[in-house]
């Protein structure tokens, strides 16, 4: 069974345009940047606790939010991609990032492992679940 033509092109269409970082939940979109700050003192070799703490406004949330981004890249299947810090439009592995914080935002387990089934190992859902929280309870 075939879809009308008008639903294939929506679809394409919806395909075509990324998503962008301000239709994700405030606490993702500090996530998302937080991440991107680490990529970017990974490239200079520098240390991104300091630009985090001052970004977050509370040093214990940024140590939750960079042990948050080690433990991801640590799990991740392949090399994460992130944006650059200016633009708006969100990587695929950024999107999931996003998922994964609002999920642990609203406490749910079972969205949060929706989002990463099939894609990290099952080995490295509770250690992701349970950095994914920490970070979410202290930037809350």
């Amino acid at each position: 069974m075939n879809a009308p033509a008008g639903n294939l092109a929506a679809t394409i269409a919806r395909l075509a345009e990324p998503p962008v970082l301000r239709e994700r939940s405030l606490l993702a979109q500090d996530v998302i940047l937080a991440i991107r700050l680490c990529a970017l003192a990974a490239r200079d070799g520098s240390d991104p606790l300091p630009a985090l703490a001052l970004r977050l406004r509370h040093c214990e949330a940024a140590f939750a939010v960079h042990e948050l981004i080690r433990t991801v890249t640590r799990h991740w299947p392949e090399p994460y991609g992130v944006g650059r810090a200016c633009c708006q439009r969100l990587s695929p592995d950024e999107v999931t990032l996003a998922r994964m914080v609002e999920a642990g935002q609203g406490r749910s387990r079972a969205d949060f492992m929706r989002t990463i089934d099939g894609f990290v190992p099952a080995a490295a859902h509770e250690t992701l679940w349970e950095a994914c929280t920490h970070a979410v309870v202290l930037m809350g």
